[in-house]
């Protein structure tokens, strides 16, 4: 059965007329109009960022303003223990100097240098203060 039948010809692709795109028109614009689009977007980016790092620094302005004023405190807590700290070095120094040992003990002591004269001041008598 499938030997009988004769070849038949091929079809013949039609063509088509040619077209021009009617997209000719949005391809002149499309350029600008995504130039447009991305710096928009850049823009938008951009703004956003700005409004972020404004409302940080309004947020660390209070901040600072408190740390600077625990720093100035802490820095007059500082000048008053380094004074301290220099008169106790001074009476340290004083306290283990060999040259004024002796000095030392009459002022902490009732002692006195033996090779030294010792004076008593005596309040004046009734007697002598009436004459």
């Amino acid at each position: 059965m499938y030997a009988f039948q004769l070849p038949q010809p091929e079809p013949k692709p039609t063509r088509r007329p040619r077209r021009v795109p009617r997209s000719s028109h949005r391809n002149r614009q499309s350029p600008y109009r995504q130039i447009a689009v991305e710096t928009s977007i850049k823009l938008g980016v951009n703004i956003l960022l700005s409004a972020i790092a404004i409302a940080a620094l309004v947020k660390l302005i209070p901040y600072q303003a408190t740390q600077e004023s625990k720093l100035k405190e802490l820095d007059a807590a500082v000048n008053s223990t380094q004074k301290r700290v220099s008169l106790v070095q001074a009476n340290f120094r004083q306290y283990f100097d060999p040259t004024q040992t002796r000095s030392l003990m009459q002022r902490t002591t009732n002692r006195i240098d033996p090779s030294q004269r010792q004076i008593i001041l005596q309040a004046p008598k009734a007697d002598s203060v009436s004459q």
